[in-house]
């Protein structure tokens, strides 16, 4: 039997429940491989600069770094990483600012199941190409 490609995945973000029950799900998930959690940006950061996942789950709004700072800062000092970039937020007015910097966004108001089948869509892309799901 043929078994599906897994993709790991950096999980970025401060809001404690809501980042544990999305660990949770990720961590159960069939093609997912959670290998980091941060709740701060500057955090985050640092794990993925160190551990260069398939995928980053990052939240806009943290203390330390921003969503998009991340995104921008990672962008601009490792533009050979080939993390894909997934943003994601409660509003999605952020997104736009920062359409270049990554490779998806994901509503926060989706269920765990529809953001993790999201991670798998943007890890799997052999390009870099924005999936927008709000």
């Amino acid at each position: 039997m043929h078994s599906l490609q897994t993709f790991s995945v950096v999980l970025a973000d401060d809001q404690r429940a809501f980042r544990e029950g999305l660990a949770r799900a990720i961590a159960r998930h069939s093609r997912l491989e959670l290998v980091a959690v941060a709740g701060r940006g500057d955090e985050a950061f640092d794990v993925i600069e160190a551990l260069q996942p398939d995928v980053a789950l990052i939240d806009v709004r943290m203390a330390g770094l921003s969503g998009p700072a991340l995104c921008a800062l990672l962008r601009e000092r490792h533009p050979e990483i080939d993390t894909r970039l997934v943003l994601m937020s409660v509003d999605g007015s952020e997104f736009d600012e920062v359409r270049t910097m990554v490779d998806g966004f994901v509503g926060k108001d989706r269920s765990r199941r529809e953001i993790c089948d999201t991670l798998v869509q943007v890890a799997q892309r052999t390009h870099r190409r924005i999936h927008l799901l709000a």
